[in-house]
């Protein structure tokens, strides 16, 4: 509680986790996605997302995308460019013990020539990671698929990317 104006009222501290991820494009415009799963997902098939992951305390946002991305995708030194988009998401997971009330996302682009993901991780890694699978997608096929993308509007998103390059001020998207 702290006190205002003389009277009390309830103080809530939000705690959101800090987060990298890359929006990997080769030279065809396809980008690289992983595939997520964990028990209880509402998404059968899963989720489609940017490779990435939680910040380290002590590490950097550029070290943690480096670290991400060589341990889901074996991309060693990516050349990291503009932030392209900040996503925050927030969640209720009915537990008081819950560490996080959401997340923010950092997107960053990357442009490489095409390559074959080869995880620093092993496949049992990944898995403890809820990492399921790796590929490459088209706009196209992210726009007209049956499956389930993170960000939502990613073929909008990339879309804007693809025409017209990093935003001046990164996009601000709210949700999942």
């Amino acid at each position: 509680m702290t006190r205002r104006g003389g009277g009390l009222r309830s103080r809530i501290v939000e705690t959101l986790r800090r987060a990298v991820r890359a929006v990997i494009l080769d030279e065809a415009d396809r980008i690289l996605l992983v595939q997520f799963r964990w028990p209880g997902m509402p998404y059968p098939g899963g989720l489609w997302a940017c490779p990435g992951g939680g910040i380290e305390p002590g590490e950097s946002t550029e070290d943690a995308l480096r670290r991400e991305l060589l341990e889901e995708v074996g991309l060693d030194e990516p050349p990291v460019a503009a932030l392209l988009w900040r996503k925050t998401s927030r969640w209720d997971l009915g537990l008081a013990e819950t560490r996080y009330d959401g997340q923010v996302d950092d997107y960053f682009l990357i442009r490489v020539p095409h390559f074959e993901p080869r995880p620093a991780m092993t496949p049992e890694e990944l898995r403890a990671e809820n990492v399921h699978g790796m590929r490459w997608w088209t706009r196209g096929e992210i726009s007209s698929g049956t499956d389930v993308f993170g960000p939502r509007a990613l073929a909008d998103l990339l879309g804007g990317v693809i025409a017209n390059g990093a935003p001046a001020i990164p996009i601000e998207i709210e949700g999942f």
